[in-house]
């Protein structure tokens, strides 16, 4: 009887170690998928610079149904290795993230939907490296930082004041602390664009708006995409005219975004300070192409104006 009862303790005590050993390797498979260590950023970067002009057929075009942002970065980050997580039972769920085609449930609500996506890989789910949230004038103030810890491949998104996320765009390169790239699709075809610059695209929401940043993976070396991080301190390197008309046309787009975002949205202060900043973009813009001012003066000009915007 002792025996019988030895063994079924030592049955017991074997099953409960297994379960344990299994736990801790399925732990050990959910981080190292959380760290998302094998994201292959070359490969999402030449996804969203080959498919930011125009839509692989492959996917459905979202632009009459809200938008196809968050469908553009999505096919970034498959592009890139991401799994599909959820099936079609689940794909209205938060913890789901798949496409097979164009309808729930063949594909989830987290796949096209900004605020979805955002608490899958966020604030819920937290499928990414590291998350950070910016107001935009935050933002602006450290984008030195901000440039030194992003990535091609890594993610961003664009909030309102209320924290819903409204607008995803992917990374494509990093030049220097002053070149940051991204590409996106947007409402309209005239709004998909790519390498767009990040800086001056930023100078087109509102301060209370919100930059979101998904580090897709941890990455403790600077990469070497269309060059290398180096800081610009020799102002003879700067063609000031091609900036200044980088700056307008990247002002334009950001605040053509935040307009039809506020359509729904409806915010008063919002729609104040889109139709402030279009007059005084349009001013620049006149003075620049009658060469009534110098670029560089003008640049600085339009940067600072934002200051004097009612935000």
């Amino acid at each position: 009887m002792m025996n019988i009862k030895k063994r079924k303790e030592f049955f017991i005590i074997s099953i409960l170690l297994l379960e344990l050993f299994l736990i801790n390797i399925n732990s050990k498979v959910v981080l190292a998928e959380l760290k998302n260590n094998n994201y292959n950023r070359e490969a999402a970067r030449e996804y969203a610079l080959k498919w930011a002009e125009s839509s692989n057929p492959i996917y459905y075009n979202y632009i009459n149904e809200g938008g196809d942002c968050t469908n553009f970065v999505s096919q970034v980050l498959r592009a890139g290795g991401m799994e599909f997580w959820g099936s079609k039972k689940n794909a209205t769920e938060i913890s789901s993230w798949f496409y097979y085609s164009q309808n729930i449930p063949n594909r989830s609500s987290t796949w096209t939907g900004a605020k979805p996506f955002n608490l899958h890989f966020g604030k819920v789910h937290k499928r990414v490296y590291k998350y950070r949230e910016y107001t935009v004038k935050d933002a602006i103030n450290s984008f030195d930082e901000i440039s030194r810890s992003i990535y091609a491949g890594d993610i961003i998104q664009y909030s309102r004041p209320n924290n819903i996320p409204f607008h995803s765009q992917a990374i494509t390169d990093i030049i220097d602390t002053s070149k940051v790239y991204f590409s996106q699709h947007s409402n309209s075809m005239a709004n998909f664009y790519k390498n767009g610059n990040l800086k001056y695209y930023l100078l087109g929401k509102p301060d209370d708006y919100n930059l979101i940043i998904y580090n897709i993976k941890e990455e403790n070396i600077s990469l070497p995409y269309r060059g290398t991080r180096r800081e610009k301190d020799r102002e003879e390197d700067i063609n000031y005219r091609s900036e200044l008309e980088e700056a307008i046309d990247m002002i334009k787009l950001s605040i053509e975004d935040t307009r039809f975002d506020n359509e729904d949205y409806n915010n008063d202060s919002t729609g104040i300070f889109i139709d402030e900043f279009r007059i005084i973009v349009e001013e620049i813009e006149m003075e620049m192409n009658s060469r009534s001012g110098n670029s560089k003066e003008l640049l600085d000009k339009l940067i600072n104006s934002r200051d004097n915007i009612s935000n």
